[in-house]
């Protein structure tokens, strides 16, 4: 008489069962546990959900900067006391062209910064500068021993002279090594150049119209012994003499010891590169930078094209009425509330504007039938660029405007415009209070920063007064397109604290609460599960034992009958 017993594994718990109450314990004890967890699959599902949501917030928060970063090159800048800040509208580009139709580009390289004044130059370039070289005697060989004994000055005008000391043992190789070793202070680099016949010693100048001066110090004169100079002194092998550059531009000669010429003209850097041939003229034309604020503006298209396509997609419910699965933003508050506003500057007019520019369309921009931007009319947009460019300008960029000239915009993070009088009370040099219209409370001062208050239609201003005086100050501020648009979509799209980043944070925040719920759920019904085994596992014993006896009982029983039958 026996009993058959199995080993069951439920969960990470293995245990030694019998078959005598005829139960799947496995089956029950997992349904059991089963509908323990199913809160935390639940809550999985949220989490999966949440996360899927962060990822089309990351999206857009891209997509916004995107679109900010095509119009940042556009935007007016504020003021820096460190630094020069420039835009597109500020950026010059310099033309050239050569009277005779040759490549201008091989005469003179030219570039320009925002210090630069649209003109035209007329530019001739009589020559070149160049290094002064002086060669040696040739020599048996580049590695045959001088047989010198002496010290040597040498140097350039613009460097300092630096003595050489030669040994009787030392080859031109080793002559030219040491004089290259001080070559960053004495001006002066020398090469060995090798013929069928010996090698031969030549000096240059590092700069351009500088002269070599060389001299005995003592010993030997190792440069008459090379043949560098003759018994005067002078060199006896000039292969090229210095000389300067000359130019002339407008008719005004200019001569400079170099080919780089970055005084002339402020604002432009010239590289000569070559003479002009006679009755040749270079014309240089200094105007806007025309090729970057066009891209700017298609680059705009294209960034918001991108968006536009996202909303659409995530606004987008299905034929059946249904919402489809990658809207995974549908009906989103803030998906909603940034095309929305938008939306609202596109189709308006910035108050920087004027008469000729003050919509997208007057740029040749206009929206087709998906509100898809595009480029409608190329030619307006280049004549407008060719020639109304002020328009243009005036069109994207902010425009600011005060009575005291001390007071610079230091901030705009706004995209409200404003007309108001600043009063400013100072004391001994010091900012003491601001108003508005007397009123107090709507900016912060801090030293001679004056800054919109939190939760004021002034905040996102920020301005610098110096010298601090008392007085009503008038400020006008008129928003550009550009501006509006970085001002707002900064406000969401910004990865420190942007409105889309703030609810990123909170969503992870949420995530990570209901992750641990989940573990905790999932820990507590695996409790259950070794409770509900050892439970079972007692059971089988129990039952095992108690059919054992009976059994037993049987078999006793049975022994009884056959003895009576006896």
């Amino acid at each position: 008489m026996t009993t058959t017993s199995s080993v069951s594994t439920s969960g990470s718990t293995s245990y030694v069962t019998g078959t005598v109450s005829g139960l799947d314990t496995d089956a029950i004890i997992d349904a059991a546990v089963a509908q323990k967890t199913a809160r935390a699959d639940t809550i999985d599902a949220k989490v999966t959900a949440n996360k899927t949501k962060i990822s089309s917030y990351q999206t857009l928060q891209s997509l916004l900067q995107a679109v900010s970063d095509s119009m940042s090159s556009l935007a007016s800048s504020t003021y820096s006391a460190i630094s020069t800040t420039t835009n597109a509208f500020d950026e010059k580009q310099a033309y050239l062209t050569a009277s005779d139709g040759a490549d201008a580009t091989d005469i003179l390289a030219v570039s320009a910064d925002s210090d630069a004044v649209a003109a035209s130059y007329e530019i001739t370039v009589t020559q070149l500068a160049k290094a002064q070289k002086v060669a040696s005697a040739t020599q048996a060989s580049a590695k045959t021993a001088l047989g010198l004994d002496g010290v040597m000055s040498i140097g350039a005008a613009n460097g300092t002279a630096v003595d050489i000391t030669v040994t009787s043992g030392m080859t031109l190789n080793d002559l030219s090594t040491a004089i290259n070793a001080q070559t960053a202070t004495s001006g002066v680099t020398a090469t060995v150049i090798s013929t069928g016949t010996g090698a031969r010693l030549v000096l240059s100048t590092s700069d351009t119209n500088q002269a070599i001066t060389v001299a005995a110090t003592s010993g030997d004169d190792v440069a008459l012994g090379i043949g560098l100079t003759d018994s005067t002194g002078a060199f006896a092998s000039e292969l090229q003499a210095a000389q300067p550059s000359i130019v002339t531009v407008d008719q005004q000669t200019i001569t400079s010891d170099g080919n780089e010429l970055t005084d002339v003209i402020p604002g432009l850097s010239i590289s000569l590169l070559q003479g002009t041939t006679a009755g040749q003229t270079i014309t240089l034309d200094v105007e806007a930078n025309y090729d970057d604020i066009k891209t700017a503006i298609t680059g705009f298209i294209t960034a918001y094209n991108a968006l536009r396509a996202f909303v659409a997609t995530n606004q987008t419910v299905g034929s059946d009425g249904t919402v489809p699965e990658d809207a995974v933003l549908f009906a989103d508050s803030i998906l909603r509330d940034v095309n929305r506003q938008l939306s609202a500057v596109l189709s308006g007019s910035p108050a920087s504007s004027g008469d000729d520019v003050s919509d997208l369309s007057d740029l040749g921009l206009t929206f087709d039938s998906n509100n898809q931007l595009q480029l409608s009319s190329e030619t307006t947009l280049d004549n407008l660029l060719l020639t109304d460019l002020s328009s243009v300008a005036g069109f994207f960029e902010t425009s600011f405007s005060t009575d005291n000239a001390g007071l610079k915009l230091m901030k705009n993070a706004t995209t409200q415009s404003f007309d108001f009088s600043l009063d400013v009370t100072a004391v001994d040099g010091a900012i003491t209070d601001v108003t508005v219209g007397g009123k107090s409370g709507l900016f912060t001062v801090v030293g001679s920063l004056i800054t919109g208050a939190k939760g004021t239609i002034y905040e996102g201003l920020s301005f610098a007064l110096s010298p601090a005086t008392s007085g009503a100050i008038a400020v006008k501020v008129q928003q550009g397109f550009a501006n509006q648009v970085t001002s707002l979509l900064g406000g969401y799209a910004n990865t420190t604290n942007g409105t889309i980043q703030t609810q990123i944070a909170s969503l992870e925040t949420i995530d990570t609460d209901l992750t641990s719920k989940a573990d905790d759920i999932r820990t507590d019904a695996e409790d259950y599960r070794t409770k509900l085994v050892a439970r079972y596992a007692t059971m089988e014993s129990e039952l095992s034992a108690a059919k054992l006896l009976q059994q037993q009982i049987k078999a006793i029983l049975g022994a009884s009958t056959s003895d009576d039958d006896d």
